[in-house]
């Protein structure tokens, strides 16, 4: 039996198991409507707060959580369990994540029905605040949507991509503007469409840094988990709260955050091959599979709309209003 055959078989067990999952919630990630099922409480508290919940408006792909305990999946782990394997084949995308926490992403593209399978019933901390991202990737390749690394926040003036390594300051940028009353939509995965210049959150994460908690303090509630990457402390945000203020809108800038040493937010004229060597790394790192296709749309995004260096100064409280300015400069 082929690989695809194998796994269009165990998605389409895991669907026919149970008529429905214990828990169940509409979201909508990037263009796509999704329906989610939560095998248990503890997943649905592990993923569902990363997710922009709405309405049920159509359904693009119906995703599932489980665990070993639910349902065993073993036959679909690699021989060589502890190295990370892509299999793209006839309408099949899976995706094994070993690591010291495995996950198991697989969707039918054909069925539009996917899977996350945690075989320690746990997932590590980047993967919760943007769960299933992969799979939302798969479904963007025959359209002109691309899950881009930057964050994104808007105001009446337009949306603005901030693209960057981290530590460059997307996060304080983006957080800034939403306690300004900005649009948010996301810091640090979201949807464009790479030929309109559309904006949509994925996710209503976010993650903070211990050192930003006295900025943004009033973003993070009393049950905030911490998590801690390799000694990185991260404050695991969901901005769900927002409302509807979680939303996009349409391009108007690029702006690649650095820190030079400015007291106040300050703007440099980049050029488009500099938003693409910002964008590009760490979305083809994160997302495997169709590498040149993620290229190209990333190419055609970073020549969308003017693009600047900003090094975003030392108050984040200024930056709402440095940003506001320089996009009605344009």
């Amino acid at each position: 039996m082929k690989a695809s055959d194998l796994i269009r078989r165990e998605i389409a067990g895991v669907f026919a198991r149970t008529t429905s999952e214990p828990i169940e919630a509409h979201a909508r990630c990037g263009p796509f409507g999704l329906h989610l099922g939560f095998a248990s409480q503890d997943l649905a508290r592990m993923f569902l707060p990363a997710y922009v919940q709405r309405a049920a408006d159509g359904v693009d792909l119906e995703l599932r959580f489980v665990t070993a305990t639910d349902h065993d999946l073993s036959a679909l782990v690699p021989e060589a369990s502890e190295k990370p394997r892509l299999l793209i084949e006839d309408g099949i995308y899976s995706v094994w994540q070993p690591a010291v926490i495995p996950v198991l992403y697989a969707i039918d593209l054909v069925a539009r029905r996917g899977i996350a399978w945690l075989p320690k019933g746990e997932a590590p901390p980047w993967i919760r605040s943007r769960p299933a991202i992969s799979l939302i990737h798969a479904l963007m390749q025959e359209t002109p949507w691309c899950a881009v690394h930057a964050a994104a926040v808007g105001s009446t003036t337009g949306f603005t991509l901030l693209a960057g390594e981290g530590h460059s300051g997307k996060t304080t940028a983006a957080l800034a503007c939403v306690k300004a009353g900005w649009r948010y939509a996301g810091d640090d995965f979201v949807a464009v469409n790479s030929v309109t210049g559309a904006i949509e959150p994925l996710f209503c994460s976010a993650r903070l840094r211990p050192a930003l908690v006295d900025a943004f303090g009033d973003l993070i509630g009393g049950t905030t988990p911490v998590s801690d990457f390799n000694g990185e402390l991260r404050h695991e945000l969901s901005l769900a709260g927002l409302g509807e203020r979680l939303g996009g809108g349409k391009l108007r800038a690029l702006f690649i955050p650095r820190r030079r040493g400015a007291a106040s937010p300050e703007f440099t004229p980049a050029k488009p091959s500099d938003a693409f060597r910002a964008l590009l790394p760490t979305t083809a790192y994160e997302l495997p599979g169709w590498p040149n296709q993620i290229a190209e749309k990333v190419a055609r995004i970073a020549g969308l709309a003017p693009v600047f260096f900003a090094d975003t100064g030392t108050r984040p409280a200024e930056i709402p209003a440095a940003f506001a300015d320089q996009l009605q400069r344009l």
